[in-house]
């Protein structure tokens, strides 16, 4: 009973040691790994109060209760460490949401089944022997304490071979100081594996709380007072002392405090007798170039200003020293040798004379060479426009030749034909046939006709010789009367619908016709037999809007510019009328004659809707001269 009461006192003892690290650590959790350190020490702490409990405890009810609050501790170690070392060295984004709650699953599991009567065994248990004797009982483990053990051992055993690994490689100089802070890591975690496999004396007493203190003793004394395990300081000393450059540590009043091997080069005297000194007095020459700096910089670091030292040429960098809190405790001076450099940069800048010189002459033969290339170039390109623009002559040419050789030949063949039927045949021919060839004669004589004529008034535009006559008409009656003249021999059997408002402007009536039967010939031509066609006319804006809309196929929005141009025709041409390319061309002429234009869109329900805006004109003798759509 006895030895039971001095190890509970040990525990509380080693319970209150760790609270009050935790409690330190937290005060400091701003340090390197501050905050998972205190964690680590917290639960290590009620590891052992609760275990002081337990052990204090005369009846099984209270032995039993501390017995499973001290897993509390137990459960937190493992993540808490992990994440302590993980921040210690650098891989603080190791640390995360995601990885914490993968490694909480195991301890949240041991919690909840332990806090549950019907799963508790499974963890730990007192046998039913225990009741006889609860100071002497020994608590015994279940079926699922292997596996969290497992789990645990994995992540501490791993966290600590990393962490000593970190240990040996960063700090070879300072063994003995790593072997301490090794030694008091492995001793508890050896313990407790003693204890879990009941080893000797180690199973009955858990003697891992009684030497977390000594590892908690060590970490806290060498994170937060001694810096043992901020091994920087380490790497920045042995830089300090290899680097090139002089440095040279100055305290608020300007003495030296430190200084590297190259400084003491420099200043000629060891650092144990330059230390305390005025820098003034030592170096007067850094002192005039600081003072300079920084009269003209107003941040804390002042670099770029140089002195001359025994003939040579030193940049000098000073940066200030903040302590923790951010006040300045003194001054870090670096002065680099520039001699070599400088006559480096004087050589380079002789080089850089001579290459001017020379890139001098080589510019101007140059400038002689590309004033000959451009003249060559202007040349070429007159010689590429030429062929270009006779490669498109001859295009055109054939593109003319093609088209009107098909509509001449069409209604010249049928105009012969009837006119060899009706030498040969007239007497056996009834007055009625003979009538409907002397019309259809008639017909192809007028497409004949509208062709030559369309040729002819393309031919004058192009030379710039036609001119609008303009007069002022009705235009929606003078479309009605065109479209119920003509609109039955040039559709055919395609029904059309006019609706037409009056609209007074001046044009020419002759050139409106011409864009009015050219829209009814391009609608016959690229609709089939049957497709209903609809003409408009109303006012718009300062003028008049003529529509032809069809129920056709429609055009291409790639092609709606391009089927103005003369000899160029949509995609949907039909074997039965394959047309020249040239109606749509002189409509958009004869537009632009207005002072109008003409395009084409999409009909609402599907086709084409062909549009033409002719702009009234307030002097109608006045002459406007032919425009090319170009939009």
């Amino acid at each position: 009973m006895g030895q039971h009461w001095v190890f509970s006192a040990m525990a509380l003892a080693a319970g209150a040691c760790l609270a009050a690290y935790a409690l330190y650590a937290w005060r400091h959790r701003r340090a390197s790994a501050g905050a998972s350190l205190a964690v680590v020490l917290a639960a290590a702490g009620w590891w052992s109060l609760a275990y002081a409990l337990e052990l204090a405890a005369t009846n099984l009810p209270t032995k039993l209760l501390w017995g499973d609050a001290k897993w509390l501790g137990i459960c937190l170690l493992p993540p808490a460490w992990y994440a302590f070392v993980m921040q210690y060295n650098g891989r603080g984004r190791w640390v995360n949401r995601p990885v914490m709650a993968a490694l909480a699953v195991p301890p949240v599991a041991v919690i909840v089944l332990l806090a549950n009567p019907t799963t508790h065994d499974l963890v730990r248990y007192y046998p039913p022997s225990a009741a006889a004797d609860p100071a002497e009982a020994i608590a015994q483990v279940g079926p699922l304490f292997w596996p969290f053990l497992v789990y645990a051992d994995l992540v501490v055993w791993g966290c600590t071979a990393l962490f000593v690994w970190t240990l040996l490689r960063r700090s070879r100089l300072y063994w003995r100081q790593s072997l301490l802070l090794i030694v008091t890591l492995v001793l508890p975690i050896l313990a407790n594996v003693l204890h879990n496999f009941n080893v000797g004396p180690f199973g009955r007493v858990e003697l891992t709380p009684f030497l977390l203190v000594l590892t908690g003793a060590v970490l806290v004394w060498g994170v937060f007072r001694f810096r043992l395990l901020d091994l920087a300081p380490i790497a920045r000393s042995q830089i300090f002392q290899l680097m090139q450059d002089a440095a040279v540590v100055l305290d608020p009043y300007g003495r030296v405090v430190d200084a590297n091997l190259a400084a003491e080069r420099l200043l000629g005297q060891p650092v144990g007798q330059v230390v305390g000194q005025p820098l003034a007095q030592l170096v007067p020459a850094w002192i005039t170039a600081i003072s300079h700096g920084q009269g003209a910089s107003t941040s804390s670091d002042t670099s770029g200003e140089e002195a001359v030292i025994a003939g040579r040429v030193y940049e000098l960098t000073v940066s200030a020293l903040p302590d923790r809190q951010g006040q300045p405790t003194g001054n870090l001076l670096i002065a680099r040798d520039m001699s070599a450099r400088r006559q480096a940069e004087r050589d380079l800048r002789d080089s850089l004379v001579r290459e001017q010189a020379a890139t001098e002459r080589l510019l101007a033969a140059l400038q002689r060479e590309q004033a000959a290339g451009e003249q060559l170039s202007d040349a070429l390109e007159r010689e590429q426009t030429a062929t270009q623009h006779l490669r498109e002559l001859d295009q055109m040419k054939d593109a003319f030749l093609q088209a009107v050789s098909h509509d001449l030949r069409t209604p010249l063949t049928s105009v012969l034909g009837i006119a060899a039927t009706l030498d040969r045949s007239h007497q056996l021919l009834s007055a009625g046939e003979i009538h409907d060839l002397l019309g259809r004669l008639a017909g192809n004589a007028r497409k004949l006709g509208r062709l030559l004529t369309n040729l002819l008034d393309l031919e004058r535009l192009t030379q710039g010789t036609l001119d609008p006559d303009r007069q002022r008409v009705d235009l929606g009656e003078l479309v009605s009367r065109i479209v119920k003249d003509t609109g039955p021999e040039l559709l055919g059997e395609r029904p059309i619908s006019l609706e037409t408002a009056p609209v007074l402007i001046a044009v020419d009536a002759p050139k409106v016709e011409r864009i009015v039967e050219n829209l009814l010939i391009n609608a016959a031509r690229h609709t089939p037999t049957g497709t209903p066609v609809w003409v408009r006319v109303q006012a718009a804006g300062s003028g008049a809007l003529m529509v032809v809309e069809d129920a056709g196929p429609g055009v291409p929005a790639e092609v709606r510019q391009a089927i103005f141009q003369p000899f160029r025709q949509g995609p949907t041409i039909t074997a039965h009328a394959p047309g020249s390319g040239i109606g749509l061309a002189l409509v958009a002429n004869f537009a632009g004659m207005h002072g109008g234009r003409a395009w084409v869109q999409e009909r609402p329900g599907g086709g084409a809707s062909f549009r033409v805006f002719l702009p009234d004109a307030h002097d109608p003798d006045a002459a406007t001269s032919p425009l090319l759509l170009r939009d």
